[in-house]
């Protein structure tokens, strides 16, 4: 019997694979994203796979998050499993990434995530059992360039779920991270968002055309997100996984590398990556 599986952020990317997948595997999935008018690409997904999910209205951001959650669970039941996919990224350099464009990230990557998993983790703490999958990122471990604030948030998830694994453990209650690297997301390619401040005027203006042809031409070489979605099912179904679950030979290699280098070495590593990206 599968369990009945909370997802955020399933309207396109890695969201939608996981919900997919997860119904696959027969679990229970209640699929939510901010704009039901984009329903229509997970519904066909499912269909295709013969499944199905429940699509429900949510953006993690509001205020009313705990209210609706209440929602779904006397609707459905209570939550075995929390997946805290939804996320944003806004490429370019801090200083051409607005006040706005820097609270949205930490609004939707990290105070959303929190307000989720506040709203969920009671009745996960009242029944002595319950699994929090919190989708982070290979930027939550190693920063690259031009992508400074929504690394800066991953860290955050990253340091947020770590602490609270400890907490909440005693109650039946696992807490496990998973960390993509290059993923073919419209959140990174077609969908990029940029910073309010980009010019083609700016002093960073080579540097960010630099990383976005890199992006653009390691294309190919990118997972679909029905490797994460499948990854992130077989932690929704693993009875003791690890703590955290590196997806991509890109992220794992760059994980290893990091961790076996001396600072000085790694670091003469990743600007000779960085120019070699760039053509410089």
């Amino acid at each position: 019997m599968g369990e009945l599986v909370l997802i955020t952020g399933t309207s396109s990317g890695i969201g939608l694979a996981a919900a997919v997948e997860c119904a696959a595997a027969g679990h229970s999935v209640v699929a939510t994203m901010r704009n039901l008018d984009k329903r229509e690409a997970l519904e066909k997904a499912a269909s295709e796979r013969g499944v199905r999910v429940h699509v429900e209205q949510l953006d993690v951001t509001t205020e009313g998050v705990d209210a609706k959650v209440k929602e779904l669970l006397l609707k459905y039941g209570p939550f075995q499993v929390l997946v805290n996919n939804a996320g944003i990224g806004i490429a370019g350099a801090f200083e051409e990434q607005s006040d706005r464009d820097v609270r949205d990230q930490f609004e939707t990557n990290v105070f959303g995530l929190i307000a989720m998993t506040r709203a969920v983790l009671p009745s996960m703490r009242a029944a002595r059992r319950g699994r929090i999958v919190n989708v982070s990122s290979i930027s939550g471990r190693l920063a690259p360039p031009m992508v400074s604030i929504y690394a800066a948030t991953k860290h955050a998830v990253e340091g947020f779920s770590e602490a609270l694994r400890w907490e909440v453990e005693p109650f039946g209650v696992g807490v496990v991270l998973v960390e993509p690297g290059l993923i073919k997301t419209p959140i990174f390619f077609e969908n990029m968002r940029r910073g309010e401040g980009m010019s083609p005027d700016s002093e960073y203006a080579a540097a960010s055309a630099a990383v976005e042809k890199a992006l653009l031409r390691d294309l190919d070489k990118a997972l679909d997100p029905a490797v994460v979605g499948k990854t992130i099912a077989r932690l929704v179904a693993e009875p003791s996984p690890p703590f955290r679950t590196p997806v991509g030979t890109d992220a794992r290699v760059l994980l290893t590398l990091r961790k076996v280098l001396p600072e000085a070495v790694f670091s003469v590593a990743m600007r000779q990556a960085i120019r070699s990206r760039s053509g410089g």
